[in-house]
Order: C-alpha cells, then structure tokens, then sequence
C-alpha cells in the first residue's frame, strides 16, 4: 500500500487502527490469473467480515455453514470486531482481506456477510498483493463493489455466491460445490421468470447488487457494462426507487451498453397489495419492464440469485451466454481450475 494511502486510511479509522498491527506473511510466487483454483474438501478457507459484523451466535453459525461444506473456516485475524456499524474499523477489515489472500495455507476465502463498508476499502486495496496470489473470492450484497473491482483491475474471476451467514438450501449447496470443488461449466435455467425483452447475448459477467452498482458510479472502480452481461438483484427497496438506480444507469449511458441483464429474484421490492395507492403505483414488473425496453438490450426476470434461499454461485468475470427467451445463462469453461 502506498504511505499516502496508508496514513490517510489511518487518519479514517482512528486511534484503533494505529494500534491494530497488520499481520504479514511471505509473498507466493506469481500464480495463473484468471480463474483461481478449485476448492477441495479438507482446504483452509479465510473468513471476513468486509463490511458488516454479525452477532456472535451469527457468527458462529456461519462457521458451522462453513464446516458443513468440508472446508475448515479460518477467521482472519480481526474478523467479526465490531466499530460503530462496520465489522472492524477500516484499517482491519482491510487487512483481514490482505492477510487471507496472502497467507499460502488459505486456499480460498468466504465472506461472513455482506452489510455495509466494502465501499470505503476500494481505494486501499493492493491490487499487486491479489494479482500474486489468486483464489476464491466469494460473496454478495455489499460484496458486490470488491468483487467487480477485483476483477476490473486483476482479472482475477470472482464469485457472487452465498457467504457464511447464508441459508445453505440444497440448491445453494450444491451449485457452491459444482461451480467451485467439481468444475462445471455455469448452466442456469430459470423457473417462473418472464421475458423482458427478447434476444440474446454474449458477454463477460459483472454485477451483482443494485445499489452497489449504483454505489461505484462516478468513481475507478465504476462496472464498465460495454459488450457485458450484467447481473442485478436487490432487497428491501421500493419500486420507485429501483426506478431511479435503473434510471441513474440509463442516464450515465453505462446500461444500454451492455449485451444483456439477467434479474435475480428481487425480494421486498414491490408495492403491498393493501397499499390504499396499490392501483396507481408502478409495480416492480411496470418498472423494469419499462427500463429494460429503455435499455433495448436483452432482459430476463427471476433467476436464482442474490437475497434469496436459493443462491446460485456466478462467475464475475467469466464469459457467459445469455438467452432471454428461454431464461438461460451458461458458459463453456468452468471459471475455476
């Protein structure tokens, strides 16, 4: 990290932080960048809390979740302390996400949670450390920012795909284990969706959260969604106000660039049915069925990722093919070796 980074960071978090060394361990040699390797059972995997903190029960249980998948969690040095809202102060949430990728013995790495914070670490981050020690990079949510800027300035493929806290479903379960121990090739179809607009598209996959997306617009770390398939999901927020992200995309002419948006399931984003306006207000489907032909790009509704049970692991990063007709993403390779 460079000094002026370095002290400026420190000036963020506080005395904590001076007081908080940041753990060191010998640089690997220059590994294959692109896609990391493959996970196995019994491997070392870091977990870290970039963003928000969970209870200490919470906490715990994503553990276990861990466990259960056959890889051994090891928590990074501060994980899961608690300063104000965020899961450490930036100083060590930031070198808990170092340490993890530099330490040889960890083979991968799985976020506790999402929360809120990534966005204040981007600018920190030593790219140069990640590019010489590529692994599994997981998460979503407020992941979202550090996976799409670790791909953007490494190439390095990540992974939007449940983090520990998660409800490990057998769906999710078993899509972490194709896409990240066997290999498979992406092969998402999905059920109970619909069309937004027609077509098809290839492209390398980006995205994630909604409001993240939105979050890195105006900075480095901006998605560039030209000739890209870009993945949206979100939670909690009103139709209007998935309008005005949608439209803020539209407006920064980042959307219509791109060669196809897959919707996830959005959960807690349309109008109550006993809303006493139910009848006059836009719905979610009014909303992107109306930015997506505004985006006159390919568009489908309702796979299965991102705030639900069900949560596919999605390569960032990877070459993809994409069919709105059939709702239908998948790729050729497998993203891992």
């Amino acid at each position: 990290m460079h000094r002026g980074k370095f002290i400026k960071l420190l000036g963020i978090t506080g005395v904590a932080a001076i007081c908080t060394p940041s753990p060191t361990f010998g640089h690997s040699q220059t590994r294959q960048l692109g896609r990391p390797e493959r996970l196995k059972i019994g491997d070392k995997v870091g977990v870290i809390t970039p963003g928000s903190a969970l209870s200490e029960s919470g906490f715990e249980e994503a553990l276990e979740n861990i466990k259960s998948l056959g890889l051994i969690p090891i928590p990074a040095t501060h994980a899961n302390k608690k300063y104000g809202f965020l899961g450490g102060t930036d100083f060590q949430r930031l070198s808990d996400l170092h340490e993890m990728f530099e330490r040889d013995d960890i083979k991968g790495i799985i976020c506790a949670r999402g929360g809120y914070g990534t966005g204040r670490l981007l600018e920190h981050l030593d790219f140069d450390l990640i590019r010489r020690n590529p692994k599994v990079f997981v998460g979503f949510s407020d992941i979202t920012a550090l996976l799409n800027a670790i791909y953007k300035e490494t190439k390095l493929i990540c992974f939007h795909g449940p983090v520990g806290a998660s409800d490990f479903t057998g769906f999710t379960r078993s899509n972490f284990e194709q896409t990240l121990f066997s290999g498979k090739a992406l092969h998402l179809e999905a059920d109970n969706g619909y069309t937004i607009t027609k077509g098809s598209g290839k492209g390398r996959l980006v995205g994630g959260n909604l409001t993240l997306i939105n979050s890195l617009i105006g900075t480095p770390y901006e998605i560039n969604l030209r000739n890209k398939i870009l993945l949206i999901e979100e939670v909690g927020e009103s139709p209007y106000r998935i309008d005005r992200m949608l439209t803020q995309l539209l407006n920064s002419g980042q959307l219509q660039r791109a060669n196809g948006i897959v919707f996830g399931r959005f959960v807690g984003c349309d109008i109550a049915s006993d809303d006493p306006d139910y009848k006059s207000k836009f719905t979610l489907k009014q909303v992107l069925k109306e930015r997506g032909l505004q985006a006159n790009i390919p568009c489908y509704y309702g796979f299965d990722f991102g705030h639900i049970d069900d949560n596919a692991t999605l390569p960032i990063g990877m070459k993809v093919f994409f069919d709105a007709d059939k709702g239908i993403l998948k790729s050729q390779k497998s993203a891992i070796r």
